[in-house]
């Protein structure tokens, strides 16, 4: 029972906070759809509990009053997004809060759909139920970043996984890709993709590290699998085609090089788009056709030049740098041949985290590719935690794109 000693706002801080945590259990299952959770608190007391757990499924605020029962008749309900008010796979989760007799509604934010966007606040108030909005909504914002873009933009939300070392080389100088990072690290990269609708890798990774991009160092779904190979230079025999049961890898290519292919890529889907000024593929084009298929979310996992390129059209709105305390000299740059033609134009990194992942660096943050002149430098969080950050042995256990 929440201490009698709280004020409204601490309270609702308490409940929502649990909320958050009960919404991302769906992390990852919902797409297109957004995370939510949802609580019915009486008299102090949680009397329902419910989180969306796929696409086309009971909402979570129907799971929550289903628990509550009879309950849910003067309860309060928290949810980490406002109800929605239309009618898709499912009905509106208002109905079914205003019957139940719900007295207040505490939401974190209003919905970005077009379709629902502060009507369900309306009509919640309309009906005499008391409404609170804008709760945590900092955090809620965070945990459906890649829904509010998806829904606001039509395209994905773009992230990028570098894993390099201290020295910016993400592997040797004509050599195979290599483990840098740790056990630690490449559990986290596979909840990343077991997170993202999908990973997207070039040509030049493929054909060095033949990986399968697929989630194995954790429990979770396969994403989809993104190939940007812009003259079909993929051999049918790469690990990303080959044994494709799932059908979800996609190979992109250039229109200018569409032809018949001599030895078809089996199970294999293919998009077409054209090439930029670079003669490389449009990436905005290739964002645009992955938002029409319902991809919200995009880990962008390599090579250099595939993310130097992202940095350059300004597309990559996030970013996890992985940084391995060792130097290897002489190799491929994290970046490609991308870099900022001045200090002026350096992109800086916004809301910036760093925390220990064993003994690897994570560094997350958010590209801000027009800083202010004169703008300070982003607040930086750290993880106190002490660690020993002696080099790690090398390990087959690390994290490249596998």
């Amino acid at each position: 029972m929440v201490a009698n000693m709280m004020d409204q706002k601490d309270i609702d801080r308490h409940w929502m906070t649990e909320t958050l945590e009960l919404a991302e259990k769906g992390a990852g299952l919902t797409s297109p759809n957004p995370i939510v959770g949802a609580l019915i608190v009486k008299n102090g007391e949680v009397i329902g509990r419910g989180f969306h757990h796929r696409a086309g499924g009971p909402h979570a605020e129907v799971l929550a009053l289903k628990q509550a029962g009879e309950q849910s008749n003067g309860a309060t309900l928290y949810t980490n997004l406002e109800p929605c008010t239309h009618y898709g796979k499912t009905p509106p989760c208002i109905e079914a809060i205003i019957a139940a007799g719900i007295s207040t509604v505490v939401c974190a934010m209003v919905d970005p759909n077009p379709k629902v966007n502060g009507l369900g606040v309306r009509i919640l108030r309309e009906n005499g139920i008391g409404v609170r909005v804008g709760v945590l909504q900092d955090a809620a914002v965070r945990l459906n970043e890649a829904h509010v873009k998806y829904i606001v933009t039509g395209r994905p939300l773009v992230t990028l996984k570098i894993a390099q070392t201290l020295d910016g080389k993400i592997a040797p100088i004509g050599g195979r890709g290599v483990m840098l990072t740790g056990n630690e690290s490449q559990q986290f990269v596979h909840s990343l993709r077991s997170r993202s609708d999908a990973v997207l890798v070039g040509k030049n990774t493929v054909l060095a590290d033949d990986p399968r991009l697929t989630v194995r160092a954790i429990k979770g779904r396969d994403p989809i699998r993104l190939i940007l190979d812009s003259w079909g230079k993929i051999p049918t025999s790469a690990k990303v085609f080959a044994g494709n049961d799932d059908k979800k890898t996609v190979r992109i290519g250039l229109t200018i090089g569409r032809r018949p292919p001599t030895t078809p890529h089996p199970d294999c889907f293919d998009w077409w788009v054209n090439p930029d000024d670079r003669h490389q593929v449009n990436l905005h084009e290739v964002l645009e056709t992955a938002g029409r298929n319902n991809i919200t979310s995009i880990l962008v996992e390599g090579g250099g030049e595939v993310f130097g390129s992202f940095l350059r059209e300004k597309l990559a709105d996030k970013i996890h740098l992985l940084i391995a305390a060792r130097f290897l000299g002489t190799g491929v740059n994290s970046l490609g041949k991308w870099k900022a033609t001045s200090p002026s134009d350096a992109v800086r990194l916004t809301d910036a985290n760093v925390r220990w992942l064993g003994r690897d660096l994570l560094v997350t943050g958010y590209p801000d590719y027009d800083p202010e002149p004169d703008a300070p430098p982003a607040k930086v969080e750290t993880d106190e935690r002490k660690s020993d950050v002696a080099v790690p042995a090398a390990s087959a256990e690390g994290d490249t794109a596998v």
